[in-house]
């Protein structure tokens, strides 16, 4: 066997020894091992200590947890081993922690927090600590004898990008990965938008130099004259590559799914300034490790590590990441350290856990996989203190959104104090190193914590098996369904309380209540007429990953390590190669599987209007102008589609996709996210379509459409009130739903309907609990479910109906038949009626020459938010605009103690989360 070739042993014992082992020690009573599933569990923490995740997941670290607020990405030990610092984003820039005791030393802020996805290191001798800021600025900060931080300088000279690209004017270069020189001279400085690595003269304070490299560098390491750049985007194209763009940059990508489909590591030489070779590696290389001779190399959209002998500079060895027996890809390996001179530990980020691995210093030996550990949610990164022998893990998404409360929703005068996703509780594990024993048993947890106990059972093809009779949701993969089609409906943004709060059959809270029955007539006619989900959850925090979630069952390490702000792209509905899974896309497995398959609007990046490309979605003072007209134009265009105007439409719109097999199968007619555009005019083109389908007896298998304006546009002048966009939205699915249920497709069909996110909204049980809808005939009627249930459960559910195999690791741990509570076996074909609206959708929010006193500047800046893609605006001026519109500006918003000015929220705030904290410790301290 040739080395480049060798491949790693994998783990000893075959997954359904592991789950009989996991089984038996759970029935034993065993405290070892704690039990995870409990059907009806409700996300967050548990008595029992564990914590319950929207992912189908739970958490029982091993080591001890410190939690803090933010989302740490980054963590480097300093010199004298007393301090871990992590960069974290969305809370400060840098928390300290005293591994030694699990406490918090400090919380520096500086630069506006704004934390990029790699880049923090203290200087050789302690007394500097260096961190990458993804505004695009550097912080130098002093260490003090104490170990805390004080600024010595916030680097703001850093080469500005030159590649162009529609949001991205301010060039920021996007800076990431850190090395010091040898000498500690100069420091090197990864520029993630320039593709470039900088070298910054540390007695200079300024940029020497910029090396180009490959495309989207991620980490770099010195070695003497040496530096090694990973490209998470790969080589630079060369003419006839097919490529996709990320942040206008062209990637090499795959032809059908456009995932970028090289990885490289660049070889540079520091004295000439120059890169003298790439190495191709696996897809999205990121951390490296350099251990004498060998640097390794995380791949994280592959689930393996290379291997590299820098004395050859060959991929000698390719370590593939297989935490069970036969597992697909979906590890995201993402961080990497040595226990010692032969044990390697890899991140394995959407597993929450870390792998060891026996790597013998012989390039000719195998690796061997000898365990892994429970950590807490998202492993991004490890320190290795080896004098104390233990690893320092910084847990991205930490215990997930259980931090202090907050008050968010579409509009100021109906905001509302609650839960929310937004609420970033990072953490950090400090973990000894475990024994074989403790190894063993760490194992077994992590097979519980992912449910990965049962993961071959109701996984077998079983489609040569014959005379079985249809069910709902077939018990084996390639049994018959009773559904022959399957509609899957995204929509934005809404929480349970926010929607179904006012159901006392359910469990809401009314008072969190933003568009009950008189906004939502539909959803609560078909919350009491089908099946009311009072414990279903979004896996996601926003539109970014939310689409990511709904489309691939999963969300890659590129976008969970971009909360500093989505500095290259805000992917939500695509338009980044780098944002996509090497595992594809649900329309890519049902079109594998001979499916047919039929988009509208889901996962679309590209409108033109008469040809044009449409933008600025707003202008500067969003009077909801583009270039192609305003709300009102198109709201005449959806009647002059419904027959009700006469006329023509004053523009033709041309959706377009940069994902190939997507591009293939949309609708071009039917518009994605543009809050420009009424959901009217989407159902006007769903519905000739779909008529069409009728008459021509052609209805696809699998049909995926958004409907998007539950959103809102808060208080933005000439769009309507965000109860009206909601009241919108709220007819338009009805309208649908009528549709397929009034058609000869009703007897086969099933409807799903979810929410990409949920992070306009609070909620009393968690930020992530959401709506949705199964309709079908077989659906149960007037029934109250309150099975634990995730986005992923959807997704899962559909290809089981469809008989597609899994995607990933995250679909395929979600039990087959987890909804069959949903569903009976006796139809029951009663038809859907649409209700009518009983607010007006075309009621505008008034324009701010109108306007007084705290209802213009309310409206000056809701005025001024980025409304072009989902989520962008300030979740927290969002919220209070939506409130304070819909309640009157004379009522605080909830939580807040008076009537706030738009620039008086950040200040009040900010105080506000001072005192709260002086008052209470971090948990786990």
């Amino acid at each position: 066997m040739k080395r480049s070739e060798q491949k790693n042993r994998q783990l000893k014992f075959q997954p359904t020894i592991v789950a009989l082992m996991v089984i038996g020690i759970l029935a034993a009573g065993n405290g070892a091992v704690t039990a995870q599933y409990s059907p009806k569990q409700q996300v967050g923490r548990q008595p029992d200590g564990k914590v319950v995740l929207p992912t189908n997941q739970v958490l029982h670290p091993a080591g001890q947890q410190v939690e803090f607020r933010g989302r740490p990405i980054a963590v480097t030990l300093s010199p004298d081993r007393k301090t871990a610092a992590f960069l974290t984003g969305t809370y400060r820039a840098i928390i300290l922690v005293d591994p030694a005791t699990g406490t918090v030393k400090q919380e520096f802020a500086a630069a506006g927090s704004s934390a990029s996805f790699d880049g923090i290191l203290y200087s050789s001798d302690g007394k500097t600590l260096y961190a990458s800021q993804a505004n695009g600025r550097l912080i130098i900060a002093r260490v003090a004898d104490d170990s805390t931080l004080e600024l010595d300088q916030l680097v703001t000279t850093l080469p500005k990008s030159t590649i162009p690209y529609s949001g991205r004017e301010d060039g920021n270069p996007y800076p990431g990965g850190l090395a010091l020189s040898e000498d500690g001279k100069t420091l090197y400085v990864v520029l993630s938008r320039n593709n470039t690595l900088a070298v910054f003269d540390l007695a200079t304070r300024t940029v020497a130099g910029e090396i180009r490299v490959g495309n989207a560098p991620h980490a770099v390491i010195v070695s003497g004259n040496r530096a090694y750049v990973s490209n998470r985007g790969g080589r630079p194209a060369a003419p006839g590559d097919f490529t996709v763009d990320s942040s206008g940059t062209p990637i090499v990508a795959h032809e059908e799914s456009g995932y970028a489909a090289t990885g490289t590591v660049s070889v540079v030489d520091l004295d000439a300034g120059v890169e003298i070779k790439a190495i191709e590696v696996g897809l999205h290389p990121t951390a490296l490790l350099l251990d004498d001779r060998r640097l390794f190399v995380a791949n994280s959209n592959s689930d393996t590590v290379s291997v590299i002998d820098v004395e050859s500079e060959q991929v000698v060895k390719t370590i593939n990441i297989k935490p069970f027996l036969g597992a697909p890809l979906g590890s995201s390996p993402n961080a990497l350290a040595m226990m010692d001179s032969n044990h390697l530990v890899v991140s394995l980020g959407r597993n929450n856990a870390l792998a060891v691995y026996n790597v013998p210093r012989r390039f000719s030996r195998a690796v061997e996989f000898e365990g892994l550990i429970p950590t807490a949610w998202y492993p991004s990164s490890i320190a290795v203190d080896g004098e104390n022998r233990r690893l320092i893990v910084a847990n991205g998404k930490g215990v997930g959104s259980l931090g202090p409360e907050g008050t968010v929703g579409p509009h100021p005068p109906t905001n509302k104090t609650g839960k929310f996703a937004g609420s970033n509780l990072g953490s950090t594990s400090i973990i000894s190193f475990p024994t074989e024993a403790e190894l063993r048993v760490y194992t077994l947890q992590v097979f519980a914590n992912n449910n990965w106990v049962n993961l071959v059972l109701g996984n077998q093809d079983r489609s040569e098996r014959k005379k079985v009779r249809p069910a709902p949701i077939p018990a084996q993969l390639g049994d018959p369904s009773v559904f022959k089609h399957v509609f899957y409906i995204i929509k934005e943004n809404r929480t349970y309380d926010q929607i179904f709060g006012d159901l006392p059959q359910g469990n809401g809270d009314p008072n969190l209540v933003q568009f009950g029955r008189e906004v939502t007539p539909n959803h609560h006619a078909l919350a009491e007429g089908f099946v009311l989900f009072d414990n279903l959850y979004v896996s996601s925090s926003n539109s970014a990953d939310g689409h990511q979630w709904i489309t691939q069952a999963f969300v890659n390490d590129y976008l969970d390590k971009s909360y500093g702000g989505f500095i290259r792209t805000y992917p939500f509905n695509g338009g980044d190669s780098l944002a996509y899974s090497q595992t594809g896309f649900l329309w890519d497995n049902a079109l594998k599987h001979g499916k047919s398959v039929r988009a509208y609007g889901e996962y679309v990046n590209g409108l033109r209007a008469d040809g044009v490309e449409m933008g600025p979605w707003i202008d500067f003072l969003g009077n909801g102008v583009t270039t192609a007209g305003t709300w009102s134009d198109f709201y005449r265009d959806a009647q002059i589609l419904a027959g009700t105007e006469a006329g023509e439409l004053h523009v033709k719109l041309e959706a377009h996709s940069d994902v190939p097999s997507l591009n293939k199968i949309i609708n071009r007619d039917y518009p994605p996210y543009n809050m420009v555009i009424p959901d009217q005019y989407r159902v006007e083109v769903f519905l000739k379509e779909f008529n069409e389908y009728i008459k021509n007896g052609n209805l696809p298998d699998l049909t995926i459409m958004a409907l998007t304006n539950d959103h809102t546009e808060g208080s933005k002048p000439t769009y309507p009130v965000p109860r009206s966009m909601v009241a919108d939205n709220d007819l338009a699915l009805g309208r649908v739903v009528e549709a397929i249920s009034r058609s000869p497709y009703w007897k086969d069909s099933v409807i799903f309907v979810i929410e990409d996110d949920a992070q306009n909204g609070v909620d009393h049980v968690d930020g992530h609990r959401t709506i949705g809808f199964v309709i079908s005939p077989y659906t149960k009627r007037q029934v109250v479910d309150s099975h634990y249930y995730t986005q992923i459960d959807f997704v899962r559910t559909i290809e089981q109906i469809l008989g597609l195999p899994p995607m990933n690791q995250m679909d395929m741990a979600v039990e087959p038949t987890s909804m069959k509570h949903v569903f009976r076996n006796r139809p029951n074909r009663t038809r859907f009626r649409a209700l009518p609206n009983q607010v007006p959708l075309d009621e505008l929010n008034p324009q701010v020459s109108a306007l007084k006193g705290l209802q213009k500047e309310w409206a000056l800046a809701s005025a001024r938010m980025d409304f072009s893609k989902p989520d962008a605006a300030d979740e927290n001026l969002l919220n209070r605009v939506i409130w304070y519109s819909t309640k009157g500006f004379d009522k605080p918003y909830p939580g807040d103690s008076r009537v706030l000015a738009p620039q008086e929220v950040h200040a009040y705030l900010k105080t506000k989360q001072e005192k709260a904290k002086a008052g209470s410790k971090p948990h786990g301290e």
